[in-house]
């Protein structure tokens, strides 16, 4: 019995080592938004909701337990982000192009949101293998269910705040392709 335990342990693990992750990448995405001052472009904002869809589906794991239904939502927010980001390095690919933002050791963010989203995927068909979690139910300590509740109140904050950031950025209208300006805060 200690042994299925202990493989439900390291799944938890993962799952909520992949949320952290997420929640690290949006937070340097807003670091990039408020501190360096580079807006998002559309495509960007894509990327953060794919990211956010990813995590949504891990806390679905930690809350309802281990589900193929819950992977498959993370999966295909995954793929969908690797998907935005590959259209936006197509955009910048050829060159006398230009880029969009700063480079992060070489590596533009929609480059790193594709690297990101590949072993997103990459762990989560692994995971996806792993027969038992589906099987029986794991016991819950009360640490773990802190842990989940501060992953949701973290994952909440993360998507007000990009919607709140969203709105000042664009308004109630379609974005534009290369914002300089917060619309509403210039009103």
């Amino acid at each position: 019995m200690k042994k299925n335990t202990s493989i439900f342990y390291y799944e938890r693990i993962t799952n909520v080592m992949e949320i952290v992750g997420v929640c690290i990448v949006l937070l340097f995405a807003f670091l990039m938004q408020f501190v360096f001052k580079e807006l998002p472009c559309p495509l960007c904002l894509l990327q953060r909701f794919g990211f956010l869809a990813i995590a949504f589906g891990l806390l679905l794991n930690l809350r309802f337990g281990f589900r193929p239904s819950h992977y498959s939502i993370t999966l295909l927010s995954a793929i969908f982000t690797g998907f935005v980001a590959m259209r936006q390095i197509a955009l910048h690919v050829i060159p006398g192009t230009g880029a969009y933002g700063s480079a992060i050791l070489g590596l533009h963010l929609y480059t790193w949101s594709l690297i990101i989203a590949v072993l997103i995927i990459i762990s989560i068909s692994i995971l996806l293998g792993v027969d038992r979690q589906y099987l029986e139910k794991a016991h819950k300590k009360k640490a773990w269910e802190y842990i989940v509740h501060a992953l949701f109140a973290v994952m909440v904050f993360l998507t007000v705040a990009n919607i709140v950031s969203i709105i000042f950025e664009c308004g109630f209208k379609q974005c534009p392709d290369n914002p300089t300006h917060y619309i509403l805060y210039y009103r």
